[in-house]
């Protein structure tokens, strides 16, 4: 094994060993049953025990419905909330990541929200040909620029399909399902800006 796949298995098993008990808190502090979860999530009662257990790592879409069924945002599912703070540096070594094992989707945090603050920046590699799966809508209103600075991205927003080349930006809001595909044999890394509406 590679030093690179060593880290990616260690930075897995740190999330996973993470996810399970926030996991079990958020849905805990919401009084909800492991049944009640998988209604709203739309998520099997069996995977949701999983990952609590730390069991089984999800793929993101489940990830997607799992905080949508908790009315949270991932990165508040993920522990990526930072801290609030007038000015905020946060390190590129210490930036939370993500990989989805079954496609190998990774996100990484560019820049997480402070608490309170509607901001966010993550940075996605999807493999060549690989997609994210259709994802759903977050709980919050919530608007996407999506900056694809090294290749061709094809974005589903509900029925419609878009044609990213490289360098390429787009915004939405989400208000339907959406998915990001690499239509090339080469890996694409594209940067997200999100906005969050919480109210008044």
């Amino acid at each position: 094994m590679t030093k690179e796949a060593e880290g990616g298995s260690e930075a897995a098993d740190e999330l996973l060993s993470t996810l399970g008990p926030r996991l079990r808190e958020l849905r805990r502090i919401q009084s909800l049953t492991l049944e009640m979860l998988a209604q709203r999530a739309q998520v099997s009662r069996a995977m949701i025990s999983k990952i609590e257990r730390g069991e089984k790592m999800p793929t993101v879409g489940i990830l997607v419905r799992i905080a949508t069924g908790l009315n949270v945002s991932l990165s508040a599912l993920l522990g990526e909330q930072a801290q609030s703070a007038s000015v905020q540096l946060q390190r590129a070594n210490r930036r939370s990541r993500f990989r989805d094992q079954s496609t190998g989707f990774e996100r990484e945090a560019v820049f997480s929200p402070a608490e309170g603050d509607d901001i966010e920046v993550v940075r996605h590699v999807l493999p060549g040909m690989q997609s994210t799966g259709l994802l759903s809508p977050y709980p919050v209103p919530t608007r996407k620029l999506v900056f694809s600075p090294s290749g061709p991205l094809v974005v589903k927003i509900g029925d419609e399909t878009f044609w990213m080349e490289a360098g390429d930006a787009l915004r939405f809001d989400v208000t339907s399902d959406y998915s990001f595909s690499n239509p090339e044999a080469t890996a694409v890394s594209y940067y997200l800006f999100m906005s969050r509406h919480k109210g008044p």
